[in-house]
């Protein structure tokens, strides 16, 4: 019930966000998108302040606030949301088989997002997992951790889902990443109508929406989703600023961009090129003196309205990250962030080139059905061509040995990249606009193409870099309409529009069907429903479907029935430890992060030793101690459970 009542909420707070930020001048989509932000935003700041307090649950009392005054603001402005719903309805009609198909792709991600559990495994580590220790220290400065990720790393956007971890209850943690994603479609559509037909930017939206990565994002719990949902909205606001000189506009810069930099710190990586070429724009175009005077004569407002980008700048964080460790931001913790020269940077971005040759759901089917692994053509082509000129510059290592390159063709979160239209359509259309589009093309162009280097070349290879680039992607829709919108000769039906709309369509339902995390449904038509997640899950009853898997045993399940509520457990785990799960089941715990050699010489102070993962001997502790759980030589991890014996 509480998942449900969040649900609500959040949802108000997004209709309170869209008639905040409507005027006529919006399109109705672009006012959509900006509202969703919106409410992201004052959600991540309301939580962020109550952290910073160390007062929580104040945020009940913020948040009623805001309830209250999005539903007088709703009475006030009932007219203008009837013109919107009228809009909405019109469109639909004229428009009704597309959006229906849309319609129902968007609906079946809002169900994975909200009923089926986390499974991501950043997430298990340290994206949700660091919300309990947030809610267990009622701080934000975390002291005891099992990773540096969860005290060091922006909070931004991670925070948001206290809403629900808050009960306890995970029902509903991937709502946010789906607003994200619905943000990011309505934004792209309204950009792209400054460029292109209603049926060009359709297809457009259809492109962006219908990207495997993008899709499997919006029903996770990772952080990079938020990064492209930012950038879309500080793109929205720019557009709109270079039209016509005003302070909301001006406002919602600033906010997108520091959103973007709370949300993950890589953000940083779009946030300096966008100063540069469109901080050049708005200049060139308004001068210094008349943006000054717009923030002189609505000062208030704009302080007012600017003054969370205190919070959302994270400046706090990175402070105290350089006072505790010496490192503001933890990157440099991180072993994947040492640059290696101009050459590293080209080699990844060739690399990036290889894998952004997606050609899901063909491909997968090829590899699955025909036993065709086209990946291992590509990989044979990079080995034979780039590997001698490149080695093994700018691989990332594990455990001291660089990583091979591999192409993974797998409809996964971690491997997927961005289809057809990601290599097909986003890189051709975004150097097309860099030499035919107007200046705000040009400048998103230069911008999304710095971004793309930047990150080739601080970010050493992995597997899993396809994340990073979800801004690069789906902030290319506006490259995307005027890209298509000059190849068909701006003809309203043309065959390309309809071929891309029809194979969108046919990529957007597979992605939703075949994310193999999540899985609808199999290639094999006679055993197609054998992956249902909703099966195997129960409906998504079954929250701890993820954590049984990933341990091959019934650990959690155990914990929770031996250790009794009330009590202070030492947790000894590593660095990629999921710990998310046994918060999750204990509630009425206190779960302290501990070394094991820390451990001995205070075990006193604890109730029970939970070692994940880690080597805990027992015959080194000096307290009597009882052994309730042990491993099994079948455990996919090791671990233990051990009481304090305390003396009568």
């Amino acid at each position: 019930m509480s998942s449900v009542i969040v649900t609500l909420e959040i949802f108000l707070f997004c209709l309170g966000g869209v008639l905040f930020v409507d005027k006529s001048t919006r399109k109705v989509s672009e006012t959509l998108s900006l509202g969703i932000v919106i409410a992201l935003m004052l959600f991540s700041v309301i939580f962020q302040v109550c952290f910073l307090l160390e007062v929580p649950n104040l945020s009940f009392w913020i948040e009623g606030f805001f309830c209250i005054s999005f539903l007088i603001l709703i009475a006030k402005k009932r007219n203008e949301l009837k013109s919107i719903a009228l809009k909405i309805k019109t469109f639909f009609i004229y428009h009704k088989l597309l959006v229906l198909v849309l319609f129902i792709c968007w609906l079946y991600l809002f169900l994975l997002a909200t009923i089926i559990p986390p499974s991501n495994w950043d997430s298990m580590t340290y994206n949700l997992s660091r919300i309990f220790l947030f809610q267990q220290e009622n701080s934000l400065f975390l002291e005891n951790v099992t990773t540096f990720r969860q005290s060091m790393f922006v909070v931004g956007s991670d925070i948001l889902t206290h809403a629900f971890l808050r009960f306890y209850s995970d029902y509903g943690v991937g709502l946010f990443s789906f607003l994200a994603y619905i943000s990011i479609g309505l934004g792209t559509y309204a950009l792209s109508r400054n460029f292109a037909s209603v049926q060009i930017s359709l297809a457009t939206t259809l492109v962006i929406a219908g990207m495997p990565e993008f899709c499997f994002q919006a029903t996770s719990t990772k952080n990079d989703i938020f990064t492209a949902a930012a950038a879309v909205f500080c793109l929205l606001a720019t557009s709109s600023f270079l039209k016509v000189l005003n302070i909301q506009d001006l406002s919602f810069i600033v906010l997108g961009l520091l959103f973007g930099i709370s949300a993950k710190t890589t953000f940083a990586v779009f946030f300096l090129p966008y100063l540069v070429f469109f901080g050049y724009l708005i200049f060139k175009k308004y001068g210094i003196l008349k943006v000054f005077k717009v923030i002189q004569h609505n000062w208030l407002y704009f302080v007012v309205l600017t003054s969370p980008v205190i919070v959302m700048s994270q400046i706090w964080l990175f402070l105290y990250n350089h006072a505790t460790q010496n490192d503001a931001t933890g990157l440099t913790s991180n072993q994947f962030t040492q640059p290696s020269g101009i050459l590293g940077g080209i080699a990844n971005v060739v690399r990036y080139l290889f894998q952004s040759f997606h050609l899901f759901p063909f491909d997968y089917i090829a590899t699955a059905r025909l036993h065709l692994p086209i990946d291992n053509y590509l990989e044979n082509f990079y080995e034979t061509i780039f590997k001698p000129i490149f080695g093994d510059r700018k691989m990332g290592y594990s455990e001291g040995v660089p990583w091979q390159f591999t192409i993974h063709l797998f409809p996964h979160e971690d491997y997927s990249w961005y289809g057809i239209g990601g290599f097909f359509l986003v890189i051709p259309a975004i150097i097309f606009s860099l030499f035919r589009g107007n200046k705000f093309l040009k400048a998103t162009s230069l911008t999304l193409l710095s971004f793309m280097f930047i990150i080739s070349y601080t970010l050493s290879w992995t597997p899993w870099n396809n994340r990073y680039l979800s801004l690069f992607f789906t902030a290319s829709g506006v490259c995307i309409a005027f890209f298509l919108n000059y190849i068909t000769n701006q003809k309203k039906d043309s065959i390309l529009t309809k071929i891309v709309i029809v194979l969108s369509i046919f990529i957007l339902i597979s992605s939703c069907v075949l994310n193999t995390s999540k899985p609808l449904g199999g290639l094999s038509i006679k055993e197609f429903f054998k992956p249902n997640i909703w099966i195997k899950t129960n409906f998504g009853s079954d929250r701890l479907y993820y954590g049984n898997k990933f341990y091959k045993d019934d650990r959690i399940d155990k914990i929770r029935t031996l250790v009794s509520e009330n009590s202070k457990v030492a947790l000894v785990a590593g660095d990629n430890t999921w710990i998310y799960h046994f918060y999750l089941t204990n509630p009425n715990s206190i779960i302290e992060p501990i070394k094991f050699s820390q451990f001995k010489e205070d075990s006193i102070s604890y109730d029970y030793l939970l070692c994940l993962d880690e080597n805990c001997d027992p015959s080194q502790l000096t307290v009597p101690y009882e052994l309730l759980w042990s491993s099994s030589n079948e455990s996919q991890k090791a671990g233990k459970l051990l009481k304090i014996v305390r003396k009568p």
